[in-house]
């Protein structure tokens, strides 16, 4: 019989027990790296939905407003900021993140309208965010054409 077999005492590998934990730390890499992804996907792609709604109800608000006054006067800025208002609120945003401004400029009176979303996150809630802000600002002139 051979030494194998009858029980003999073989030495450990030099490196045995070295690796233990290697691919733990490895897995714990990866499934950070999986969030921070999921995370940048999701709530990233939240904020450009709200972004970008945010952006056609403020430029649609402000052309609302403008297209509600007659070219003959002068344009009230109380019904301008009312109509524009009310735009925004039926698109879904509530009146208290609207601001209308009517500026009356050398080119000629212009609205614009700041629109204010807020959004629920999804993985940044973790870090303790639960909701993203996000602002965009749209612009009517009038033009008085001759």
């Amino acid at each position: 019989m051979t030494a194998e077999r009858t029980g003999a005492a073989t030495a450990p590998h030099p490196r045995e027990g070295r690796d233990r934990g290697s691919l733990t730390i490895v897995a714990l890499i990866l499934t950070t790296m999986c969030l921070g992804g999921g995370a940048l996907i999701v709530d990233g792609g939240r904020a450009l939905a709200a972004r970008r709604h945010a952006a056609n109800t403020a430029e649609s608000a402000a052309r609302y407003a403008v297209a509600s006054q007659t070219l003959s006067a002068d344009p009230d800025h109380a019904t301008l900021r009312a109509r524009a208002i009310e735009f925004a609120t039926r698109a879904g945003v509530p009146p208290d993140d609207v601001d209308v401004r009517v500026l009356d400029d050398a080119d000629g009176p212009s609205v614009e309208v700041t629109v204010t979303e807020r959004t629920m996150t999804v993985f940044l809630a973790i870090g303790g965010a639960s909701t993203m802000t996000v602002e965009a600002t749209g612009s009517a002139r009038f033009v008085y054409s001759t």
